[in-house]
């Protein structure tokens, strides 16, 4: 009897045994299944395992520590959005209601003049708004109120009238062609190259029929300026003085100017003029400078740029008219005290007359005392941001 209750008693403690083995061995089981559910979760919340700091290996932590790491995370995530998001209008003052300068050239050459600069002024004037906190945009952007510059900075156009040889020029070295390095397109990509913050956006303004001086390279010309960011634009066909022309004239000449570009560039979208000589009719052949057709081809000058004197309107100020873009010329002789660094130095004693960038292409960010003068219609997509200063 003794040796059979034994017996019994050994069976049920191996069972025990056994079911205490089990119930471990679940255990086990069930924490790697949530450790792999962990690590699935992570997976395809594109963390990767990451939030232990461990070079991407997965720690240890239970499901709470996990779950408290990845909020963290996605707390620090949100803090720095919103410190990125954030500006300092006091240090900044973005203004982007403010004017902005177009400038005008026109040769480049080895003796400075009223209509020319020299390679070395014109690397000097580069250097200046560079070092003033001008930005280079296009005159396609600026029309289209697509203006992108860093925020604190202030935009810049550049314009080139008559398609000179000094504004891009070929030479021929050693029986290879190469730029000329002191015409106006090789000088502006070598400052680009040493100040990639500055850009090169340019319009050049030619008329026909040898933009550039270079009859068996207008085609390179052309390619190469559009495939660096460069824009041609309208000179009129022989820069013809349009206030002197009936419509059918006036339209002949800038559409011949289109036709003319568009057989190099075919499709290119010509879509501003520089009038020659800063003239235009003011009766109802004004019209004809803006649109119009002649053979078959149409043309639409979204702006139209004067010899003018001052600095232009933002595109969202109510003064802005795109058929009267005022410009100021790029010289220092003659220039009757509204030249271009007669305007920087005012620019310099007047910041809050200038346009400054917010750097937020989504936003018109100005100070309060301008809301006023903002056509509210220009704003398109963009949010108005109004602060006080």
């Amino acid at each position: 009897m003794l040796k059979r209750a034994s017996l019994k008693m050994g069976l049920s403690i191996i069972v025990v045994i056994v079911l205490v083995l089990s119930l471990i061995s679940c255990s086990q089981n069930v924490q790697v299944s949530k450790e792999n559910e962990i690590i699935d979760e992570h997976v395809s919340n594109g963390i990767n395992g990451e939030n232990d700091g461990n070079d991407g290996h997965m720690s240890s932590n239970n499901d709470e520590s996990s779950s408290s790491n990845g909020e963290d995370n996605r707390a620090m995530e949100e803090n720095f959005q919103e410190d990125e998001g954030m500006l300092d209008y006091d240090l900044i003052k973005p203004n982007e209601a403010g004017q902005i300068m177009i400038l005008m050239y026109h040769d480049i050459g080895d003796i400075e003049g009223e209509w020319v600069r020299t390679p070395e002024n014109f690397r000097k004037d580069l250097e200046t708004l560079y070092n003033k906190g001008y930005r280079l945009i296009s005159m396609k952007d600026y029309l289209n109120n697509n203006i992108n510059v860093e925020a604190g900075y202030t935009p810049v156009i550049l314009t080139f009238d008559d398609g000179t040889r000094g504004q891009f020029n070929v030479i021929e070295e050693k029986g290879e062609l190469k730029l000329d390095p002191d015409c106006a397109v090789a000088i502006l990509e070598e400052f680009n190259r040493q100040h990639p913050d500055f850009g090169m956006a340019s319009t050049f303004y030619v008329y026909y029929p040898v933009p550039f001086r270079q009859e068996n390279l207008i085609q390179f010309k052309f390619e190469y300026l559009i495939q660096r960011g460069m824009d041609i634009g309208n000179h009129g066909y022989n820069h013809e003085n349009l206030s002197s022309l009936d419509a059918k004239e006036i339209q002949r000449a800038l559409a011949l100017n289109v036709k003319s570009t568009q057989q190099y560039l075919p499709g290119y979208g010509v879509d501003s003029l520089a009038l020659p000589y800063g003239a235009q009719p003011k009766d109802e052949r004004a019209a004809y400078i803006e649109k119009g057709e002649y053979d078959g081809t149409v043309y639409h000058n979204k702006g139209v740029l004067l010899v003018g004197s001052n600095p232009a309107p933002s595109p969202v100020h109510e003064k802005f008219n795109p058929n009267r873009l005022p410009r100021i010329r790029a010289s220092q002789m003659n220039t009757e005290g509204v030249g271009m660094y007669d305007w920087l130095e005012y620019f310099d004693n007047n910041p809050d007359k200038r346009y400054i960038s917010d750097g937020n292409s989504n936003t018109v960010t100005i100070p309060e005392d301008m809301e006023e003068y903002v056509k509210k219609e220009a704003l398109d997509h963009r949010q108005l941001v109004i602060y006080k200063r």
